[in-house]
């Protein structure tokens, strides 16, 4: 298998450099090269052989938004759950699937896979720097099979700021409550052949949560810089980016037992005060494109490396002196049950030894890929590849401190090794491809595809080792285990012109998500819908279907699971459906001298366990349970208006319906039905400066919107102005 790869890897590399060497004399001079998007435009997307959104520039500058969750409330058959209230690490799921860490949703940028490690670990809690994003494609259905490997929920796109043709920059500087600070400002141009850009992106908060007994910052700061590069030479370019990321956030994983939520719904625990996310990372990219006579071309080859140590409360040693449960997990959920000692050393009222663990990680993700385009009579056949590594290293130590009675904190002591379980080292080598034709009949399109997944996965693990700088000293292999897996999906879809403003859509394709180690999780997908539009009316309508034939998930300690200390946990749910209705309209209602825009998303979900039982990520299952974290309902209205004075704001409510953290749903596991209320004003002064003001949950609301662990209760952000500009020059 090994050997299959490197010699098909070698032969496509060939063939690629072949096309690139022969591009420049197979073009004329004056035609543009587009950049790489999998959708494209907001047109485009009212053709998809499938159920896809583009929120195109000109939406996201509307509400100036930086987190992803606001972003994509505007898209059906979305959920999201929060962590830290700023959208720096989200939880997001597409139909249903599982949302711990969006493991279960193929995240890219500029189409290329950006997960740390997509196949070996693609929970690994990064996401996208989302205040520099130029657009956001989001794909469902069959149209998401292009892409994968995750590919039961759909895919989510993010294009970043583009070289622009004319020389031309942007500077954006917002200042907020709690100390929040976020610059914005990029710069480039073309010129002849060349063009190029370079872009930075600074955001900083002193956070909105207190630390009881002994203070502390609870904020970020997080900041992105971007540099691209193009050579142009008629229908072929060529361009290099580089994405230079780094991240302290003094942010906490632990929410609060029932009570503490009630006294101080924004307050965390004093043991929490050490608790950081420390990440950095460097992306680059190649990308050629080509535009032939017959055929078209996209080439990328791309490395990815990420770091990220989640330094946090792990265990309270108590057990001895105080006869309670040493887990943080189990601690919240005994101080829930009435344990007055429990809830005493949550509250900093007994004197214990609190375990921190260094959660570190080196992720790698490195390879190339190709999209060969053309079209033959009614025929639009698109054939990709890609091939590609990943890896995941973890090199995990502990430190200690001491809590007094008075709830006061030592200094951190006692750097300590790490054990054979967490000392390991996993690999995966993927080859994949898909073949999709789109064959045209009139007003009716049909579409079938298929896609070929093959990776090969190595596990190991050594003894003890690992010195002060979190280097492991890696000696004796105590386990080496390897895995091939191979899995091949189909998709089928059509659409249907039944007059000038009436498209009918119907699909269906099986998915998978790739498990580390084990088989791959599977459903079969349907969707039914239509699309309407007439001038400035667009809405579309559809119902979505997954059966789930084993619903699978990997045990993280942030999901409240009871993670096996010496294996890589993958648990199963066994069958599972998940069904629902989707909505999106908008409209534009013309006043005089002043619009009246209006967007409207509203999904409805029904997602249940087939078959009952038991394991320690999802619990004790019975048949009719609900999946965790998916709402029956949720919707996103957003009203606003636009004056000739250039005058402008929006209004938007956020409605999301009730949910459990596990399938057995107990009293501290409920999530009860919450509402978000965001407004901005915007005034432009002229052609290049605006001035605006963000207001969001403007009601204040504290009410719960995530359990996690499976029982902490964290509230929303509170009410928060910010106020900025934006000068185009």
């Amino acid at each position: 298998m090994i050997k299959k790869i490197i010699e098909t890897r070698q032969a496509l590399i060939t063939i690629s450099a072949l096309i690139m060497l022969s591009a420049t004399s197979l073009v004329s001079a004056n035609d543009n090269v587009e950049s790489v998007t999998i959708i494209g435009s907001k047109e485009d997307a009212k053709n998809l052989a499938g159920s896809g959104t583009v929120i195109n520039n000109e939406d996201l500058e509307k509400a100036m938004d930086t987190d992803i969750a606001k972003i994509l409330s505007a898209v059906p058959g979305m959920y999201m759950r929060t962590e830290e209230g700023y959208g720096l690490r989200p939880n997001i799921s597409i139909r249903g699937t599982a949302i711990e860490r969006s493991g279960k949703v193929a995240i890219m940028e500029d189409g290329v896979l950006v997960a740390p490690s997509p196949y070996t670990s693609s929970a690994a809690y990064y996401f996208p720097t989302t205040g520099r994003i130029h657009s956001v494609e989001v794909l469902k259905g069959p149209s998401a099979v292009s892409q994968g490997p995750q590919t039961i929920g759909g895919a989510i796109n993010l294009i970043s700021t583009p070289i622009p043709e004319l020389n031309s920059g942007k500077f954006v500087q917002e200042l907020g409550e709690n100390g929040m600070s976020r610059t914005h400002a990029y710069y480039g141009g073309t010129s002849g052949k060349l063009g190029a850009l370079i872009e930075v992106h600074d955001h900083s908060s002193d956070g909105f949560d207190s630390i009881a007994n002994v203070g502390g910052n609870t904020g970020f700061d997080k900041s992105d810089l971007m540099i691209k590069a193009r050579y142009e030479s008629g229908n072929h370019s060529l361009t290099f980016k580089m994405v230079d990321l780094d991240e302290t956030s003094n942010q906490s994983y632990v929410g609060l037992s029932q009570a503490s939520f009630n006294a101080n719904p924004r307050m965390r625990y004093g043991a929490t005060a050490y608790d950081e996310m420390m990440n950095d990372g460097d992306q680059s990219s190649l990308t050629y494109i080509g535009d032939f006579d017959s055929f078209d071309v996209v080439f990328t080859s791309w490395s990815n490396d990420y770091h990220r140590d989640w330094f946090k409360v792990n265990d309270f040693n108590n057990d001895s002196e105080h006869g309670e449960r040493d887990d943080i997990n189990e601690l919240i959920s005994d101080a829930n049950n009435g344990s007055v000692n429990a809830q005493a050393i949550l509250d900093g009222e007994l004197a214990v030894e609190i375990e921190y663990k260094h959660n570190n990680r080196y992720y790698t993700n490195e390879g190339y890929q190709f999209v060969i385009s053309t079209d033959v009579g009614i025929h639009a056949i698109k054939l990709g590849y890609r091939d590609m590594e990943d890896s995941e290293s973890r090199v995990q130590a502990y430190e200690y401190a001491d809590q007094a009675a008075d709830g006061s904190l030592s200094a951190l002591y006692g750097y300590v090794g790490l054990g054979g379980s967490n000392n390991r080292l996993r690999q995966s080598a993927a080859t994949s491809y898909y073949l999709e034709d789109t064959m045209d009949f009139g007003r009716l399109n049909l579409t079938v595809g298929y896609r070929s997944e093959d990776y090969d996965q190595r596990h190991r693990r050594w003894d003890e080792g690992a010195g002060p700088n979190l280097t492991a000293v890696r000696n004796t292999i105590v386990r080496d285990t390897f895995a091939e897996n191979d899995h091949a999906t189909s998709s089928f879809a059509a659409t249907y012109d039944l007059n000038d403003n009436v498209m009918l859509v119907a699909g269906f394709h099986q998915g998978m998500t790739p498990m580390f180690g084990v088989e791959p999780e599977e459903a079969d997908n349907t969707e039914i819908g239509l699309r309407f539009s007439e001038g400035t009316t667009n809405i579309e309508a559809f119902y979505f279907s997954s059966g789930y034939s084993n619903l699978a998930a990997e045990c993280t300690l942030v999901s409240g699971a009871s993670c096996d200390a010496t294996e890589s946990a993958v648990f199963s749910g066994g069958e599972a459906d998940v069904s629902g209705l989707e909505f999106s309209g908008s409209w534009i209602i013309e006043g005089v001298g002043v619009t009246y825009p209006i967007a409207l998303s509203y999904t409805s979900t029904d997602a249940t366990f087939n078959n009952s039982s038991e394991s320690d990520y999802f619990g004790l299952v019975a048949a009719g349970d609900d999946l965790p974290y998916i709402p029956s309902s949720s919707m996103s209205l957003v009203a606003g208006f636009i004056s000739d004075s250039g005058l402008s704001g929006n209004l938007r409510l956020i409605d999301i319906g009730s949910s459990c953290s596990i399938a057995a749903c107990g009293k501290f596991n409920k999530i009860d039905a919450h509402t978000i209320l965001d407004a901005n004003l915007k005034k432009s002064l002229n052609d290049s400066m605006d001035v605006y003001v963000i207001i969001e949950n403007i009601l204040d609301d504290e009410n719960i919107i995530s359990r996690a662990p499976s029982e902490g209760a964290r509230s929303q952000k509170p009410r928060t102005m910010k106020v900025g500009f934006s000068y185009k020059f």
